[in-house]
């Protein structure tokens, strides 16, 4: 069988780091990244080499393996010096990009060696069809090697500054509601994740797809996981709230006022929505599939924002009970907002106490909690918990379900 063996890169790179040592300080290496054990070997000799003195020769290299005993293990002197002169480049930004290049090149194979391994290990379970395919695609998923800048301080100062000076156009995520958003200073950030909670019938699913319609005629990507309804259902919901009027079957238009929606203005709906960056999930239950599938999604550009619907729904089968398996989908979650960059939305229910069902970690690993309150005639969505701004705070909405929207309510005032 063929491995996945990166030859060129491995000597390539071991060059590199020892003719320039800003390659090594600059970058990300792992001993793990080399197949062969020999350039494994130098890459350690290397790597506790720049630990003590942070100057890396060609001489201090052999010297370093034949302290530790590894320079006969390596094929010598003469076979060290042939790896250190495989490529040369003058020391500069060029030498650093291009071991930049090797690097990624060494990532890649490792990454296909991982997968295979693993296969390999569950070849047996696969045959005899004992495997989870969830769990194995999860795993494989994880084989795959993150790699991003590390940004310096001096970066994230630079970063903070052009925020506090309004250089930079903050990207926002908006409910439709202005004085909600303004709560969230405009809005919500990429890599949060925001919860929202209601009891039984309170409008948590109209929220989460408001939100996702929002995004979406905002050019952003949308990526929907629903457990409890099926696709076409939620483009019905939506299609109601981008014409604002009821949606009903043909056939069934009741008194035929001005409130029902037309056939025509349904069908501009639905084609408006048809061209809109979307991806509808009904067929995924599980916390592993639903978690790399939102990842994988992202990875591709079409996951801006990761909507799950609803938490008490999604199975976690080697869970020992709901309280865990709620607990590390939102870990999880919350993991994928912030490798990703999206804004992830979910939704739980209340309990009779007001509180987040099943799980106090819901409210933990969540930036915003907002909660859905309905008391006589009037509707209100609080902030429970907002790490940006202020908690506590309660705004008037009115919850039209006939078109599946919240709409901002009138502020009341106080009685003296």
């Amino acid at each position: 069988m063929t491995i996945p063996i990166a030859n060129t890169a491995e000597n390539a790179a071991i060059s590199l780091l020892v003719s320039n040592p800003d390659c090594y300080s600059q970058l990300h290496w792992e001993p793990s990244y080399f197949f062969h054990n020999a350039t494994k070997s130098v890459f350690e000799a290397i790597e506790a080499i720049h630990s003590r003195t942070g100057v890396i020769t060609a001489v201090s290299v052999i010297s370093e393996l034949e302290t530790t005993g590894k320079l006969a293990e390596v094929g010598g002197t003469d076979s060290v010096m042939e790896m250190i002169k495989t490529i040369y480049i003058a020391p500069g930004p060029v030498s650093v990009s291009i071991a930049d290049d090797y690097r990624q090149q060494l990532i890649k194979a490792k990454s296909y060696r991982d997968a295979i391994k693993l296969i390999t290990n569950s070849d047996r379970d696969i045959r005899e069809m004992r495997m989870d395919l969830n769990e194995l695609s999860e795993q494989i998923a994880g084989c795959v090697v993150t790699d991003s800048e590390v940004k310096t301080i001096n970066q994230h100062i630079n970063e903070l500054v052009d925020d506090l000076e309004n250089k930079n156009k903050l990207d926002t995520f908006k409910t439709g509601m202005h004085d909600l958003d303004m709560g969230f200073g405009g809005g919500f950030h990429r890599g949060e994740m925001v919860v929202v909670g209601a009891q039984t019938s309170g409008g948590k699913s109209i929220l989460l797809y408001q939100i996702a319609l929002e995004a979406l005629m905002d050019n952003k990507s949308v990526a929907i996981f629903s457990l409890e309804m099926p696709c076409k259902t939620i483009l019905r919901r939506m299609a109601s709230n981008i014409i604002g009027k009821k949606i009903v079957n043909q056939g069934d238009f009741g008194d035929g006022t001005s409130f029902v929606a037309s056939f025509k203005e349904i069908a501009n709906a639905l084609q408006a929505l048809n061209k809109m960056p979307i991806t509808l999930r009904d067929d995924l239950s599980e916390v592993g599939a639903i978690d790399a599938e939102a990842q994988r999604l992202a990875s591709l550009g079409k996951a801006d924002v990761i909507i799950v619907d609803y938490l008490q729904i999604v199975s976690m089968p080697k869970a020992d009970n709901r309280e865990q398996a709620i607990s590390e989908l939102t870990r999880r979650l919350k993991l994928t907002a912030l490798k990703s960059q999206s804004l992830v939305v979910t939704a739980s229910q209340l309990n009779d106490d007001g509180k987040l069902r099943e799980s106090r970690a819901i409210g933990h690993h969540a930036d915003h909690a907002l909660f859905i309150i309905h008391e006589k005639n009037n509707s209100s969505i609080v902030v429970e918990k907002n790490r940006r701004g202020a908690r506590g705070v309660g705004f008037p909405v009115v919850m039209r379900g006939e078109i599946s929207r919240f709409e901002q309510g009138e502020k009341q005032e106080k009685k003296k």
